[in-house]
């Protein structure tokens, strides 16, 4: 808590902002903006958390103490080993001497500290409106509170839907159990004919054995044989031991995965372009950030390694490798899936090209994912032909040793969860979310596991924008710095903005701001920046963009 109280002249005396009764002022916290007394220093504000920490000063120094700032240090963002020396008012930020030579001709320059200054009046014109507003919104709040909840449409609204949901399922209940009838009824059938036929095969063939021994007791003209073996024949022709099989129900639980959950979502998204490049590769498939802000980008047959400058893209280094998933490690080293089972592996030093730690024999890696703590994602599948889909499909997680900690394949009835993993990103509550393409005609989903590889969700997409005519075919998906989920639809450009449990909270037209085509995903380490890199049609001649934007709302 701040508190502020000012001396003036010709006022009231002053109390302490502590005590609120001793008038003796004589000392004020810079940190806590508070005055107090001699008392209330040493009793009072010692408690405060971090107080040790905190500039305290004589009363008499108000308006004379400033606290000397060190603008010494602070460094270039696009020239990292650069100190800023001035501050560009034109572009409201700091420069160096090389920016200032290269990016900011006859822009207008003042001292940092006065760029500073400018500032932090900003932020205390921001606070005070913050402070406005919230005396507006209290004083509305209590008619909002009185107000009665079951004439709210909204409300009204929401019951219906979990209503109507309610309905659906227990429709679908009793359908499904029907079909479990039948299914039963046609499965007991079968099993009873073939326990019946193996039944009559089996005595047949004790039978035979019987025809068989007897003949060899006979010949044998040994009579202790015969009086000794004669009562083993009876058994020959035993039927206990036949097992066709059983059939058993295992019956499921109702979960927020089938019934639906209620999450407080804003639909107030905000996409804004700040800037556009031109590549010089056809599609944009696969995008990565880099440490040092540089850019790993992709059309699955080059790979190059670009700077974002002003508004150009400077390039590298390029690989002519085929690239299937790829993702920068929290080392700065690159990562790709690029045929065959082991990883390979660019460094972000030497930009030497080597195999790996990660090894996913035998199966053949694809897309890849790195988890904030530095854990490797890898969507997996046997070798051989995509479709149809036989084999093995699986995500297989890792530690940095190139160690396999968790492989996701089966849900609990044994039952395949992925057809081709497509796309993956993980949240902060540690579920994993995945593009999972269904057919060749890429009709995909996306399906969220918590970390105990239980199926949270599965998205299909939404009525509003998906049809028979506009089905849903996802292409990436990304976590959001607020542990949101983003998936970019190609075929109609379109955002799907997820919570981190894989529930819609809104969808954004992307061609609403002339952005088409948006393909590959990945934040800047600038709060609510995003890069977007695009396709271009499949006869198209032309060069693919990327978008640097600004996203607020999600």
């Amino acid at each position: 808590m701040a508190f502020s109280q000012s001396i003036k002249r010709g006022q009231a005396p002053a109390t302490c902002n502590l005590c609120e009764v001793e008038t003796k002022i004589k000392w004020k916290c810079i940190n806590c903006d508070v005055i107090m007394c001699e008392k209330c220093k040493y009793k009072v504000h010692v408690k405060f958390k971090f107080s040790k920490n905190h500039t305290v000063i004589d009363i008499k120094q108000i308006g004379i103490y400033r606290e000397a700032l060190d603008f010494s240090d602070l460094k270039c963002e696009r020239h990292p080993d650069q100190s800023c020396v001035l501050f560009c008012t034109t572009c409201d930020r700091l420069v160096c001497t090389s920016c200032i030579t290269k990016f900011h001709h006859g822009h207008g320059f003042i001292e940092i500290s006065e760029g500073y200054k400018i500032k932090v009046e900003r932020i205390r014109n921001e606070q005070t409106k913050a402070k406005e507003k919230i005396k507006e919104l209290t004083k509305g709040k209590g008619a909002i509170g009185h107000g009665n909840v079951k004439d709210n449409k909204q409300y009204k609204d929401l019951i219906r839907k979990i209503e109507a949901q309610n309905i659906e399922i227990k429709k679908s209940a009793d359908k499904f159990a029907e079909e479990l009838k039948s299914e039963l009824k046609r499965k007991w059938k079968e099993l009873q004919e073939k326990k019946a036929t193996r039944i009559v095969e089996k005595v047949v063939d004790n039978l035979n054995k019987l025809i068989s021994n007897a003949e060899d007791i006979i010949h044998s003209k040994e009579a202790e044989k015969v009086f000794m073996d004669c009562e083993k024949l009876s058994t020959a022709v035993s039927i206990d031991d036949i097992d066709p099989g059983t059939i058993s129900f295992l019956p499921g639980q109702i979960s927020p995965y089938n019934v639906g959950s209620l999450q407080v979502v804003s639909n107030a998204v905000d996409v804004r372009i700040v800037k556009q490049f031109q590549t010089d590769i056809s599609r944009v498939f696969f995008l990565s950030l880099c440490p040092d802000n540089s850019l790993w980008i992709s059309d699955q047959d080059v790979l190059q390694k670009v700077k974002p400058v002003e508004h150009k893209l400077t390039v590298e280094s390029t690989f002519n490798i085929e690239v299937y998933g790829m993702e920068v490690s929290p080392t700065g080293d690159l990562l790709l899936s690029s045929g065959g089972s082991v990883l390979k592996q660019i460094s972000g030093k030497t930009g030497e090209l080597t195999d790996s730690i990660y090894d996913l024999s035998p199966l053949d890696p694809f897309s890849i994912h790195v988890t904030k703590d530095g854990k490797v994602i890898v969507g997996v599948r046997s070798a051989g032909k995509a479709w149809p889909a036989t084999g093995r499909r699986a995500i297989i997680v890792m530690n940095q040793k190139g160690e396999h900690e968790t492989i996701y394949e089966l849900d609990k009835n044994n039952i395949r969860i992925f057809t081709f993993v497509k796309s993956i990103t993980s949240t902060d509550n540690g579920n994993i979310c995945v593009v999972d393409r269904l057919s060749e005609d890429n009709r995909d989903r996306v399906v969220v596991l918590n970390r105990d590889g239980d199926i949270l969700q599965i998205y299909t997409g939404h009525h509003q924008v998906n049809n028979e005519n506009k089905p849903f075919k996802p292409v990436n998906i990304v976590t959001t710095p607020s542990d949101n989920i983003i998936v970019t639809q190609l075929n109609i450009y379109i955002f799907h903005i997820l919570n981190n449990c894989g529930h819609l909270i809104t969808h954004y037209k992307m061609g609403d701001i002339g952005l088409a085509k948006p393909y590959s995903l990945c934040f800047t380490k600038t709060a609510g920046q995003l890069y977007i890199g695009c396709s271009t049609g499949l006869k198209s001649s032309e060069k693919a963009k990327l978008y640097e934007v600004h996203l607020s709302g999600c």
